[in-house]
């Protein structure tokens, strides 16, 4: 499950997340809908802390990161490990298969091993 409570993202004055409150069950597939600069991206960006939200707190499973408190590095990737991002504009490896593209993740950030990460499929 995901939990999103009280998400608030400010680039200077312009507050663009203002108190977003969301839950998603594991299994369930969600749409984020919006005009151009509404901000879905920084949305999207701050549930897996590619930006970081001026405050709220966001949870993945049993993992929270209350973002109300200064953040670590470690303990940064360790909630980026529970999440994943498709960006709007990405570029596959060319010399790599689809199924080798997908691998990639698995593979260079969870450091897991190439058989199991082709032979297991990452479930929601």
């Amino acid at each position: 499950m995901i939990s999103i409570k009280n998400l608030h993202k400010k680039f200077g004055d312009l507050e663009v997340l203002k108190g977003i409150d969301a839950d998603v069950q594991k299994g369930q597939a969600i749409v984020v809908i919006g005009p151009s600069g509404s901000g879905k991206t920084t949305f999207l960006r701050c549930l897996n802390t590619l930006e970081t939200p001026t405050s709220g707190s966001v949870t993945i499973d049993e993992q929270t990161v209350d973002f109300s408190k200064s953040l670590s590095k470690k303990q940064i990737m360790a909630f980026r490990k529970q999440s994943a991002m498709v960006f709007q504009h990405y570029n596959l490896f060319p010399h790599m298969t689809a199924l080798e593209n997908v691998m990639e993740g698995p593979v260079t950030v969870q450091k897991q091993d190439k058989k199991l990460a082709k032979k297991k499929p990452n479930s929601c």
